[in-house]
């Protein structure tokens, strides 16, 4: 399984998170035909690194912050009025992610809100509290936004993303074992519901996972992410990436 960071960073400057020339908001893409996350501008890299939009069979979204999620119209209508895409695409998240993306179609007044214009189905899976499904499994999690963490499956690697809730009882179980930890490292110190890099070493550690990799961690770090890491270290012995725009790497 490939994991292509697209976009690592976020934009809560009062959190230390800003884009950058260097750092586009987040995105990510699973061997070309999943898209996790679709922050705003999401689709500038996407276009830079030459991602096939219409090899993607699926967008999955977190939670509906707009660093998560507000990208997505731009992606959509990419692929109306560039690919001319014919495909469904298969849209998921937490409760609400038809009606929100729907609304921002309309909010923006594109074409691509019209079903019949479009050219291609819209087809929404609103998450419960547990799915499963395909190569996929799911938690909701603990945020003031409902979000949700993913698993995914493919030959026998795993891939678990934890999007921004803290680790549940619920989220380290749908982690463990995984080869890889991708997570959400907002701040520096513990908070009520944003990831701490200790708080993910220790999450990592107790899930027993093989690797970790953190994106949306803080811009004062981005000339120096060895440091950054280590502040996960202190609490996991396994490799730690921290990784920027275009990194790819196999899970």
């Amino acid at each position: 399984m490939k994991l292509t960071f697209l976009g690592t960073a976020g934009l809560v400057p009062g959190l230390g998170l800003k884009v950058t020339g260097k750092r586009g908001m987040l995105s990510m893409v699973i061997d070309d035909d999943y898209l996790l996350e679709v922050g705003d501008g999401a689709l500038r890299n996407i276009n830079a690194h030459g991602v096939d939009l219409n090899a993607v069979k699926r967008v999955l979204v977190s939670h509906l912050h707009s660093d998560h999620f507000i990208g997505l119209v731009q992606v959509l209508f990419d692929m109306m009025n560039v690919r001319n895409r014919t495909e469904p695409l298969e849209i998921i998240g937490p409760k609400g992610i038809a009606k929100a993306t729907r609304g921002l179609m309309s909010l923006c007044e594109l074409p691509v809100a019209d079903d019949e214009k479009r050219g291609y189905e819209l087809i929404f899976k609103e998450l419960g509290v547990s799915e499963v499904f395909d190569d996929i499994k799911t938690v909701r999690g603990d945020h003031p936004s409902e979000a949700h963490a993913y698993r995914i499956k493919r030959d026998n690697r795993v891939l678990f993303y934890n999007g921004e809730s803290i680790f549940t009882d619920e989220v380290l179980d749908l982690a463990r074992g995984a080869d890889l930890l991708l997570c959400t490292v907002v701040v520096l110190e513990p908070h009520s519901f944003h990831i701490s890099p200790e708080d993910l070493g220790k999450a990592a550690t107790k899930a027993g996972v093989k690797r970790v990799a953190a994106v949306h961690w803080p811009t004062e770090y981005e000339d120096n992410r060895d440091e950054f890491g280590q502040l996960i270290r202190k609490h996991f012995d396994g490799e730690v990436i921290v990784p920027d725009d275009f990194t790819t790497i196999e899970v």
